[in-house]
């Protein structure tokens, strides 16, 4: 999570109309046990994966095998349409989402908008993405937020503002990594983890939460974990085991068990099911509520599929009323969105949280209908990081009222060694090109 008690360099406030770290930084300062962001990556190595995705060795085909002991009901639908064959069944999606029952396919296809909205070619949408990662992620480059070391085999992100490693940017780099199937900069980046953050470990066992902050050093500067960066993470292993299988460096499968373990046990409230802030904590943050990731837990963790499934559907619910009249999310508040604390750099994620689950699964529709005009009209001067986020709002606007925000983003230039924005801008890249894929 991005440091509260710090200030966005000359951003401006997310509830009065603007985005937050405008231009700057939004991670200033943290308080104890609270996370951050940076992200990572590693050397560029060519371009993006070919539009659908290649077939995982030793995985998943691309786009979803029907899971193991789930349902294959529903389908996937083109943008702003419903799912092909029915949602899934057992609730009702307008108010909230629907239950599902067991495990849905993942979406069989993913839209582009860079070509689909904005009238660009795919070459020029696979160019842009590939010089993304290629800027951000090489660590010889001179705007990248991916470095080497300490250790011979291991890199990290660096959160250049406030001079640490932050496990929510650990993790979106382990994210672009394994979209983009760069596995050496995968392993090196969870090397990074393993060696320093990880705790309570005996052997190749761990039991314990993942350290938010250390420094580049890899000393600890936090005990705490913060529950976003180890969300990113189990779902980057999940993604990691079913598209390169497990014979490299790391059992994926059981290093991804582990950190949703830690997840289940450590950092969810039960009633509802909603993540907490850290796991002392009586809050959640909106942020870090992450649908769409608890659908392809339920695929994966299936001793818990049903926890993962009411997670999904409280989690759905939640935004119903834990956003503002202008759909702006809160940095926290209570379980039923009361009671909530003014928007800060955290809150720029919560439209991706929103889209991505509506671009995946469609599952509910107030996320187009009511969701999408609402903040789209409160965003149209939004600039950066807010505004990379944004152009996920094309999944759920019609093209005409979405082209405005995908052509911010294409418009934008690569942030330039500024980790906040930078991981931003990849994770919004990766989703608008149609290159963030669930892979279960």
């Amino acid at each position: 999570m991005s440091g509260s008690g710090g200030t966005a360099t000359g951003g401006t406030s997310l509830g009065t109309g603007g985005s937050v770290a405008v231009g700057g930084n939004a991670s200033g300062g943290t308080t104890a046990g609270t996370g951050g962001t940076s992200p990572t990556g590693g050397t560029a190595t060519g371009g993006t994966t070919p539009t659908g995705g290649a077939s995982p060795t030793g995985g998943t085909a691309t786009g979803g095998t029907t899971p193991t002991g789930g349902q294959a009901t529903g389908g996937e639908s083109t943008k702003g349409g419903s799912d092909t064959g029915g949602q899934a069944t057992g609730g009702d999606p307008s108010t909230g989402g629907s239950v599902v029952e067991g495990c849905i396919p993942a979406p069989t296809t993913y839209p582009n908008l860079f070509v689909t909205v904005s009238g660009h070619t795919q070459e020029e949408s696979d160019g842009k993405v590939s010089n993304a990662w290629s800027s951000l992620f090489n660590p010889s480059g001179s705007g990248t937020i991916y470095f080497n070391g300490p250790g011979s085999d291991e890199s990290y992100v660096q959160d250049i503002w406030n001079n640490d490693v932050r496990s929510e940017g650990m993790s979106y780099g382990m994210m672009a990594a394994v979209q983009l199937d760069h596995q050496t900069e995968f392993d090196r980046l969870w090397t990074w983890v393993r060696n320093h953050m990880a705790q309570g470990c005996s052997g190749d066992v761990c039991t314990g939460e993942i350290a938010w902050s250390c420094q580049t050093s890899g000393s600890k500067k936090s005990n705490g974990g913060a529950p976003d960066g180890e969300e990113y993470m189990a779902t980057a292993l999940i993604f990691a085991h079913n598209r390169w299988g497990d014979t490299g460096k790391f059992d994926y499968a059981t290093e991804a068990q582990w950190v949703l373990d830690i997840i289940r046990t450590k950092y969810f409230h039960t009633n509802p099911h909603l993540v907490k802030f850290v796991a002392s904590a009586n809050t959640t943050d909106p942020s870090y509520i992450l649908p769409a990731f608890y659908q392809v837990w339920a695929c994966f963790d299936a001793a818990n599929t049903d926890f993962w499934n009411t997670a999904i559907t409280d989690g759905r619910e939640f935004f119903h009323h834990g956003v503002d009249g202008n759909g702006v999310c809160p940095y926290q508040s209570s379980w039923d969105g009361s009671q909530p604390q003014p928007a800060n750099a955290d809150s720029v994620r919560c439209v991706v949280n929103l889209m991505m689950d509506y671009n995946f699964f469609k599952a509910d529709p107030w996320q187009s209908e009511t969701y999408a005009p609402m903040f789209a009209a409160h965003e149209r001067n939004a600039g950066p990081p807010s505004s990379y986020c944004n152009a996920l709002l094309g999944f759920g606007l019609p093209d005409a009222d979405g082209k405005a925000f995908v052509d911010k983003l294409w418009s934008a230039n690569v942030p330039n060694r500024d980790y906040w924005n930078g991981v931003l801008y990849m994770l919004a890249m990766l989703h608008v090109s149609g290159n963030f894929k669930l892979y279960y």
